[in-house]
């Protein structure tokens, strides 16, 4: 195997695994960040099986499960408390399960492995474009210092990526006319599972607990509607979530303050060729998704783990890249599909899919086959269209 000089762009997940995993091996890795100082930003996730499996043959699974909370079930209810869908990982293999974690315990893992390795990191630095010459690859600042030369790139910037232009290919990408106001506090009222109450497609509200007696709580909003409620204040969107989800009633008692509270919103990414000769974008920068199916972290780590495979088996960056593709796309291409098909039975102004979903769906996991592909989706190991459960 060559050794390689490697521009990664973007110290989230992608960037952390990416350039640990490719400086294990012995490249030198240049790994470029436009904040000044990192730390994780976001509310909670859930780590799925499939996650799961990369941290552990990266060594990270223990440390950050033993400040998670195990999750053994998807439980999804009406506001009148009657089930939705109540899917148990157990149903599909004994003794599996997924764990609700902070943002925080999960980066500070990834950015240990980083700090263990020799690479070559530069904070404040915002990447802004791409120059090939003879070859080999440059990446320019917004201040036109030049970084390299690097004989490939790894862009993990996010999806809102400013460098997706710079391969040339089409891309599409869709904003999600609703979002969620997160908040994270002490609780522990719901455990084992991720509760999440809907009215229709109208009002969704998720409790996820984190462990060390932290939990998250999502309130759906759509992007019109955000700042007529940070207008009317805090305590009129407390005793709404309160009376809509009794279960929040404690980790409320913590949040006094709009500031408090974080207002995400979700775009889907889809770009039609992920990388050149020169260049390879991975997680969201490429395949951006809802997280209403919980995978977004999940595809990342796989996103990260497989390309340093691909590296490690090939000759070239391009053969790496195309190796890298044909594991990758099928399943790319599936959870793309599902998410987009599901978001708006869950959030969306249109009211006759969430009438629709709650006649259907109580219904589906009677029928042993859709069962069965339902909490393998769930788990993240769903191989794609056509295809039974994936293998790392």
């Amino acid at each position: 195997m060559p050794a390689y000089r490697v521009g990664v762009v973007g110290y989230g997940m992608i960037g952390s695994v990416v350039s640990y995993l490719l400086a294990r091996d012995g490249h030198a890795v240049s790994l470029l960040e436009r904040a000044p100082v990192v730390s994780a930003v976001g509310a909670g996730i859930i780590l799925q099986p499939s996650g799961q499996q990369v941290l552990e043959h990266l060594g990270i699974l223990e440390r950050v499960t033993s400040h998670s909370a195990p999750l053994h079930e998807l439980h999804a209810v009406h506001a009148d408390g009657r089930t939705l869908i109540r899917n148990k990982y157990g149903d599909y293999e004994p003794g599996m399960c997924s764990y609700g974690t902070h943002r925080g315990v999960l980066f500070e893992a990834a950015k240990s492995l980083v700090e263990s390795q020799p690479v070559d990191v530069h904070l404040g630095t915002d990447i802004v474009r791409r120059s090939v010459e003879n070859g080999k690859v440059w990446l320019i600042g917004a201040d036109e210092k030049r970084f390299g030369p690097f004989d490939f790139v790894v862009c993990g910037d996010g999806s809102r990526s400013v460098l997706r232009t710079a391969l040339g290919s089409r891309w599409w990408h869709h904003p999600y006319r609703h979002g969620a106001i997160w908040a994270i506090a002490p609780s522990t009222t719901v455990q084992g599972k991720l509760l999440q109450v809907v009215d229709r497609n109208r009002r969704l509200c998720g409790v996820l607990p984190l462990g060390d007696g932290l939990t998250t709580l999502y309130w759906g909003a759509s992007v019109g509607e955000y700042d007529k409620i940070r207008h009317r204040g805090i305590d009129p969107l407390k005793r709404e979530i309160v009376a809509f989800c009794p279960e929040t009633a404690g980790l409320l008692e913590f949040v006094y303050d709009m500031d408090q509270l974080i207002f995400t919103t979700y775009r889907a990414v889809w770009m039609a060729r992920r990388f050149d000769r020169h260049s390879i974008f991975l997680g969201d920068s490429s395949h951006a998704m809802s997280p209403h199916l919980g995978q977004g972290i999940n595809i990342a780590l796989l996103d990260a783990w497989i390309l340093a495979e691909c590296v490690r088996q090939t000759r070239s960056p391009l053969e790496a890249f195309r190796r890298w593709h044909q594991r990758q796309e099928g399943y790319l291409r599936y959870y793309a599909a599902v998410t987009a098909f599901l978001s708006p039975f869950f959030q969306s102004d249109v009211t006759f899919l969430g009438w629709g979903r709650d006649v259907v769906l109580p219904w589906l996991p009677y029928l042993p086959f859709v069962k069965e592909q339902m909490l393998m989706t769930m788990a993240g190991l769903k191989g794609g269209f056509l295809k039974g459960r994936r293998q790392l």
